[in-house]
């Protein structure tokens, strides 16, 4: 009998828990740690902020976005069944374009004409007169791939070091991406969202059962791309005659959210869109993004998608009447708070990254916000490596805050530490991979997931989670996933070796023969 304060308990709590609790005072919480401030702009990356500004003219008054009811009828889903064959095969067949770079000329409708296009160069002549250079500044277009690496097809990162360590993890990350691999989401129990953050891991190659557990195996992406439910929902409408990514509950959680992972899974912009009996494209969507822009709101996954898509001097226009650019996507996240940002800020930092890398491939070199964004993002590489990560490889359990670390709760342990090492694995240079520090948290997201693959894990965390380790994969040894693009764009990864493909696919095939199960 334990005796606390005249009161008596017939045996102790199990583990101490509640008793520990009772004893000890309350814990203060811990202060937040200082984390980095993005340097401000320069003088002439505000002169052309302000000349683009001025570019902006009023529109028409807005007109209300009307959502079409979903009346659907026998001939409707005969059209859908008839044509959900047609761009599932597609979908793998033609979007599936590892050599895809933006064309120096966009494939879409001029958002402006002739006259405003007068305009803006004029507007872009006298930016370059008041800051003193005697040139005209003429529009961004890639650099040859002899002048700018950055831009090359051919893998130009440092190979990994040998060491068994290593290996072990190479062996440890593939087993662990074929059985999860192999354990597919079904229509009948998964939302869009689920779904969606389903093939942000596996990319175009992903398979779902339709109609529930034992259900037919059909391409994720194909199927939602045909306007495919899943659970009652769907992701892709037809708003305006455009196709449109709806947001809410089982949907969309944040704007340009499906365009920015479609991005991630490198589905080209080419790719066809079945909704409604209508035909269309993925740049439809492209263009659907790009009239939501908005001053002052997130646009983390709109940056992803249109950096991804668009040309890096990319100009247009919003529904709003606001002049738009790539430029302008990175100063206004860069503007924003990385704590308060959707998982604790992780997503932003990736879309900063991400546009620089884009920005280098196209360039060769970073200006401006870009500039400014790379240095900001290596600061927040730097700090969490040397203050946030706990000694079993694990990342802090509160983001950016300060340190910490739950034990007791491998699931949020997951969720932070996937998605922190998803961007970390994604933005760091190609040697720092080798680190003992980030080898450990591949190591622990690696062995968390393998030690319990029949776990109830969100889908949300471990599609991150497993997307870091295909992105990590790759860069190190080069490794892409059977039928799959890259889950990495860009040249800085380690080149693939015959003798490595081979022994990475017999590791895949090795993998326990009944693991071929459907994720509840």
């Amino acid at each position: 009998i334990v005796f606390v304060e005249g009161l008596s308990f017939a045996a102790t709590p199990r583990s101490g828990r509640f008793l520990d609790r009772l004893l000890r005072s309350a814990e203060v919480t811990p202060q937040l740690i200082s984390v980095p401030v993005p340097r401000p702009a320069t003088a002439s990356e505000r002169r052309a902020s302000q000349q683009k500004k001025r570019l902006s003219v009023p529109t028409e008054e807005e007109k209300q976005p009307v959502v079409s009811a979903d009346i659907y009828s026998w001939e409707s889903f005969i059209r859908f069944a008839e044509g959900f064959q047609d761009v599932g095969e597609h979908v793998i067949r033609v979007a599936v374009d590892p050599s895809y770079i933006p064309d120096d000329e966009p494939k879409f409708q001029p958002i402006f004409d002739a006259s405003e296009l007068a305009v803006i160069e004029e507007q872009r002549t006298m930016a370059s007169a008041g800051s003193g250079s005697p040139r005209t500044q003429a529009p961004i277009r890639a650099t040859s791939m002899s002048s700018n690496p950055y831009g090359s097809k051919k893998s130009i990162g440092a190979m990994p070091p040998k060491s068994s360590r290593l290996q072990r993890l190479r062996m440890r990350i593939a087993q662990t991406l074929a059985t999860y691999q192999r354990r597919p989401m079904n229509t009948s129990h998964h939302s869009p969202w689920e779904i969606m953050h389903g093939f942000v891991g596996f990319g175009i190659p992903t398979k779902i059962r339709a109609g529930g557990p034992r259900g037919e195996l059909v391409n994720a992406i194909g199927w939602m791309n045909s306007g495919g439910r899943c659970r009652g929902q769907v992701m892709l409408t037809v708003r305006d005659e455009k196709p449109h990514a709806l947001y809410g509950v089982g949907l969309q959680g944040h704007s340009a959210q499906y365009l920015a992972i479609l991005a991630q899974c490198r589905v080209s912009a080419k790719s066809p869109l079945l909704l409604g009996g209508q035909n269309f494209t993925v740049a439809d969507l492209i263009d659907d993004e790009k009239l939501n822009c908005r001053a002052g709101t997130e646009l983390t996954f709109a940056l992803i998608g249109l950096a991804h898509y668009l040309p890096t001097d990319a100009v247009w226009r919003s529904s709003d009447g606001e002049i738009w650019s790539i430029d302008r996507l990175m100063r206004e996240e860069i503007n924003q708070p990385i704590r308060t940002a959707p998982c604790g800020g992780t997503h932003r930092l990736f879309s900063l990254a991400y546009g620089c890398q884009r920005r280098l491939r196209a360039t060769g070199q970073l200006d401006g916000v870009y500039q400014r964004a790379n240095i900001y993002v290596r600061e927040y590489q730097n700090l969490t490596l040397r203050r946030l990560q706990n000694r079993d490889g694990s990342f802090s359990t509160e983001w950016f805050k300060y340190p910490d670390n739950r034990d007791d709760d491998v699931d949020r342990k997951v969720q932070t530490t996937g998605h922190v090492l998803e961007w970390l694995v994604a933005s760091l240079d190609q040697e720092r991979l080798y680190e003992s520090r980030i080898i450990a948290a591949a190591e622990f997201i690696a062995t968390a997931l393998a030690r319990e693959p029949g776990r109830n894990w969100k889908d949300g965390p471990l599609g991150h989670a497993l997307h870091a380790l295909s992105i990590y994969q790759e860069r190190v040894w080069g490794v892409v996933l059977p039928g799959n693009v890259v889950a990495f764009t860009g040249p800085m990864k380690a080149a693939v070796t015959e003798e490595l493909a081979r022994s990475d696919e017999e590791i895949r095939q090795a993998t326990l023969p009944n693991d071929d199960k459907t994720r509840q």
